[in-house]
């Protein structure tokens, strides 16, 4: 006997997704956007692992549906991916059945529609809804012209036909969302993301939803159908989780290839003088040790407290700077790495830093970051939470990388891959936004710009470079195929002369 189903949800690709018995992790559900269902999923291969609704859906019963299906199948949570309407749903979700939510990840969602806009849509879906329906969903793929012209091939006339047959829905839809999504905020539970394109025509940026205490993420050349970017990523690790995998596999040999980590660490030790009378110095995300043995030399008579997620990295940390005692030091160094290191004064910590910083109201007289904080998911939070930790007269100094780092390997491969592959930095905060920040959180604020390169002998070595530092290089989740790669050394060659990549360093400073 077929096993029952709540109406509206379906899996499209079993055979690729795990029975829930079987699953390491909660399953990921994707909630489409207005006029949408989840063959829409067919436009980006990698989401069919999601569950979906399988037709048009009442947006105000869909939250218990899902609850309801979750109960069915002896599923104790779900991630969900909400997208537009479907964002809304997912809040809905969120604040009735917090229980049931692994995580959150919210796509291009509108603050909230104006009541005229929403009363004119309804007159003309309600007089032309095949027209109307067209129009829309060429602007719901305005930047995606590819996707839209699959879209047109293998949904649209379905989907049309839809629309005349579910009208009833779509106005449900429609009322739906006259209802402002801070109405529906929920309680916090789970990881929570929001994701907005610049370019988005349906829920401009200047109107986008920002959930109090959650990472928002901007996509420079994202439009509405944001499922579709690559950096979108939802049944794979959160993007934290990612970036700890890639430190721990290089903590082995990350000192032997960190040229450019070095040069930061010289860059902030131009603003850390001594300071003989600082007691207390927090070091977010130390690596393998290496900025710790700048600020030990800095700071002689401060307890250092420095934080990495990654335990390979904190290992090599630790046993760094047991081999190495302070200088003018006559203690021994302990022979057990697991000791708290009273001779030096340092404690390693294997946590989180912006966690860290959430849980520990704790003060300093120093707070000190090389090469971290570009990858902090909620930058403001963070820098705020870094302000209220300093002692009055305390001050902060970090590097950070911006987003037009790997500028060469970034056009290279936007060029070879259709635009489907871009690297890391292109999320990095840019210099008008640590201005902003630092003006806001510090009475003197110092921001430098500085611009640093590395030469390679042929694409591959540059390529390895990101594996065996565990810094980022390509940000789309897929290698280069072979084809991708020999077009990609030749045009590094050709309009490059070499193969370079060039990174923007920011030094920010605040007291």
């Amino acid at each position: 006997m077929a096993e029952a189903q709540p109406p509206g949800l379906q899996m499209l690709s079993s055979d690729t997704f795990p029975s829930p018995a079987s699953a390491a992790e909660p399953p990921s559900v994707f909630l489409p956007g207005w006029g949408f269902d989840g063959r829409v999923r067919e436009l980006r291969a990698e989401l069919l692992p999601c569950w979906a609704p399988a037709d048009f859906y009442d947006p105000f019963t869909l939250a218990d549906q899902l609850a309801a299906w979750l109960e069915q199948r002896g599923i104790p949570s779900c991630r969900l991916l909400g997208w537009s309407l479907g964002g809304l749903v997912a809040l809905d979700f969120a604040r009735r059945y917090p229980q049931r939510l692994a995580s959150l990840e919210l796509l291009a969602v509108r603050e909230h529609w104006p009541a005229a806009e929403l009363a004119a849509n309804r007159r003309e879906l309600s007089r032309q809804p095949a027209e109307f329906m067209r129009s829309f969903y060429r602007k719901v793929f305005l930047g995606y012209k590819a996707a839209y012209r699959q879209f047109q091939q293998q949904l649209e006339a379905d989907y049309l036909d839809r629309a005349r047959t579910h009208l009833d829905i779509l106005h449900r839809g429609l009322d739906f969302l006259a209802t402002p999504a801070t109405n529906r905020l929920p309680a916090a539970a789970g990881r929570r993301q929001c994701w907005h394109g610049r370019r988005d025509v349906l829920a401009p940026l200047e109107q986008r939803l920002q959930l109090p205490g959650t990472p928002t993420r901007v996509l420079e050349h994202g439009g509405h159908a944001l499922f579709l970017e690559p950096a979108i990523t939802p049944s794979h690790p959160s993007p934290r989780t990612t970036v700890q995998q890639r430190f721990n596999r290089a903590a082995a040999t990350y000192d032997q290839h960190a040229r450019l980590q070095n040069r930061t660490i010289d860059l902030l030790a131009a603003q850390l003088p001594p300071d003989n009378q600082a007691r207390k110095v927090l070091e977010l995300g130390c690596g393998t040790g290496n900025c710790t043995l700048l600020l030990r030399r800095r700071f002689p008579n401060a307890h250092l407290l420095s934080l990495d997620f990654a335990p390979a990295m904190l290992q090599q940390a630790r046993q760094k700077l047991l081999t190495q005692p302070p200088e003018n030091s006559t203690a021994t160094a302990k022979a057990d790495p697991a000791d708290d290191y009273p001779e030096a004064n340092i404690d390693f910590i294997c946590q989180d830093a912006e966690l860290w910083l959430a849980a520990n109201p704790t003060t300093f007289d120093h707070i000190v970051a090389n090469a971290t904080m570009q990858w902090f998911t909620d930058l403001p939070a963070a820098m705020a939470r870094i302000r209220a930790g300093l002692k009055s007269g305390g001050s902060f100094a970090a590097t950070i990388f911006g987003p037009a780092s790997l500028r060469e390997l970034d056009r290279g491969l936007q060029l070879v891959s259709d635009g489907q592959l871009r690297v890391a930095a292109r999320t990095f905060p840019d210099r008008q936004e640590l201005h902003r920040l630092l003006a806001a959180n510090f009475a003197h604020p110092e921001l430098h710009e500085h611009q640093l390169s590395l030469e390679f002998t042929d694409l591959a070595a540059l390529l390895r470079h990101f594996r065996l530092t565990g810094t980022g290089g390509p940000a789309a989740g897929q290698p280069l195929n072979r084809c991708q790669f020999r077009r990609l050394d030749t045009w590094l060659a050709e309009h490059c002369g070499a193969y370079r990549a060039t990174f923007q360093v920011f030094v920010i400073k605040g007291s």
